[in-house]
């Protein structure tokens, strides 16, 4: 716990800064991406397994095969903190500590 609190920390502007300070993707990507995803609760996002594995510290197949594999997880990122979803949000940069900010 106080690790995942660390990590928050660490990458606290990303999840603080309503203006998208992006790395791997596009602010209008992403708005995209949130508006397309809507419709899909968090829960069901959260049960799929390809979430679940990236969470648990792997890339599934299915990210991996993107074009650009860190705009999708970021996208994902960013879809979580306009959810407030911020513990989703600590496992996702722990996962991927390329989504942190230096």
């Amino acid at each position: 716990m106080v690790e995942d609190i660390n990590v928050l920390l660490q990458c606290w502007t990303n999840i603080t800064d309503n203006s998208m300070d992006l790395k791997f993707i596009t602010k209008d990507e992403v708005v995209n991406f949130i508006d397309g995803m809507d419709e899909v609760s968090t829960d069901s996002i959260l049960s799929d397994p390809a979430i679940r594995e990236l969470l648990s510290g792997s890339v599934p197949q299915q990210i991996a095969d993107h074009s650009n594999p860190l705009g999708t997880i970021e996208s994902f990122l960013q879809l979580f903190i306009d959810r407030e979803e911020y513990e989703v949000c600590a496992d996702l940069v722990k996962a991927v500590p390329e989504l942190c900010k230096n």
